[in-house]
C-alpha cells in the first residue's frame, strides 16, 4: 500500500523537477531585469494579472477552477473526497512551511535595492527596520521614477522575499493538479497549468518581489511536504467492482 502511495506522487514531482529546470533556463536567458526602467503598460498589465491569479486577490478563483476540473473528471465521490483532503492538507503545510521560512531567513526582496540605487534608503536591510507607513511613504517616492505597475505591488507586500508565496501556490498546482492531468492523459491541462506556472514565475521577477532562487526554494519546499503526504489510492468504481477477479 505504502509502494502504491509514493508511484502515485510521481507524476507530481516529475512535474516539479522539471518546473525547477524551467525556472533555471528561464533566470539564465532571460535578461537582467532593471527596475527603474520605463515599462508599457500593456506588460505591465499582463504581468500584474498573472500575479494576482496566484496571490490574495485571485488564488481562490484559480483553484476553484482547478478543482471543478478534477471534479469534473472525478466519477467516484469518496475518491474526490480523498483528493480534496490531500489538497488541503498540501496548502495548510506549504503555506505555513513558507511563512516560516520568510521570517527565519528575512532575505529583504530585490526592490529594496532599487530603493537603494535611488537614495530612499540607506540600505535593503535598513528599509525593514522602517514602521510600515513610513516603507509605504518611501515607495511612493520611488513611483516618480519607478513604474507604478511595480510599486503598486511593493506596497502590498514588505514582507521578506525567501520562499516565494505566489511560487508556492504554483508549486502545489503543478505538483498536485498537474499530477492528475498526467495520471488522466490530459494533456492539454497539464500544458496550461505549467505555462500558467511559468508565467507566473517570470511574473514575480519582472515586478521586483523575488530572486531566482526564491523561485526553486519554494518548489524545493512543496516538494519535500509533498513527499510526506501520501497520495490517496486510487478507488475503483461500482462497474468495476462488479467484475469478476
Amino acid at each position: 500500500m505504502q509502494l502504491q502511495y509514493w508511484k502515485n506522487n510521481r507524476a507530481g514531482l516529475l512535474i516539479l523537477g522539471g518546473f525547477l529546470l524551467a525556472i533555471g533556463l528561464l533566470s539564465s536567458v532571460i535578461p537582467n531585469i532593471d527596475l527603474l526602467s520605463p515599462e508599457s503598460n500593456y506588460v505591465g498589465a499582463i504581468l500584474t494579472y498573472l500575479t494576482y491569479s496566484a496571490g490574495s486577490q485571485g488564488f481562490l478563483i484559480t483553484l476553484a477552477f482547478f478543482v471543478v476540473i478534477t471534479a469534473l473528471g472525478t466519477a467516484n465521490k469518496k475518491q474526490l473526497l480523498l483528493l480534496m483532503i490531500q489538497l488541503g492538507v498540501l496548502l495548510v503545510l506549504s503555506f505555513a512551511a513558507k511563512t516560516a521560512m520568510k521570517e527565519l531567513t528575512q532575505s529583504p526582496r530585490p526592490y529594496t535595492e532599487a530603493l537603494t540605487q535611488l537614495n530612499l534608503v540607506d540600505s535593503p536591510s535598513r528599509f525593514y527596520t522602517l514602521d510600515f507607513p513610513t516603507q509605504n511613504s518611501i515607495i511612493e517616492l520611488a513611483s516618480e521614477k519607478v513604474s507604478h505597475w511595480r510599486t503598486i505591488h511593493w506596497q502590498g507586500e514588505t514582507d521578506y522575499s525567501f520562499p516565494s508565496g505566489h511560487t508556492v501556490f504554483v508549486a502545489l498546482c503543478l505538483f498536485f493538479f498537474g499530477g492528475l492531468f498526467v495520471k488522466r492523459k490530459q494533456y492539454l491541462m497539464l500544458g496550461i497549468v505549467f505555462a500558467w506556472g511559468l508565467a507566473v514565475a517570470y511574473s514575480r521577477l519582472w515586478l521586483g518581489m523575488h530572486r531566482p532562487e526564491d523561485l526553486i526554494g519554494s518548489s524545493v519546499v512543496v516538494a519535500v511536504i509533498a513527499t510526506l503526504i501520501p497520495a490517496p489510492i486510487s478507488i475503483p468504481n461500482q462497474a468495476n467492482r462488479s467484475q469478476p477477479n
